[in-house]
């Protein structure tokens, strides 16, 4: 197909990424506290969450520990 970019990875790597988003997001949500709570500072450790991936198999932030790992919170509409 046209415009399909396939065997790249680029589809794992965006669905991934995504659910990075969707998990941090919902750990940040879930985590709110406080209105007097401080959040994380720089230089912290991320919060450990974990997700379930469309192929079913889980995927847990702690996995990527000492592995450098970029979020992007982007929108698509």
């Amino acid at each position: 197909m046209p415009g399909r970019m396939r065997g790249t990875g680029r589809g794992r790597v965006r669905t991934l990424g995504g659910l990075l988003a969707a998990g941090l997001l919902l750990v940040g949500m879930l985590s709110g506290g406080s209105a007097g709570a401080a959040g994380p500072a720089v230089g912290d450790a991320a919060p450990d969450f974990t997700l379930t991936l469309f192929s079913g198999k889980a995927f847990k932030l702690s996995d990527l520990k000492g592995k450098p790992a970029f979020v992007n919170f982007f929108a698509s509409w």
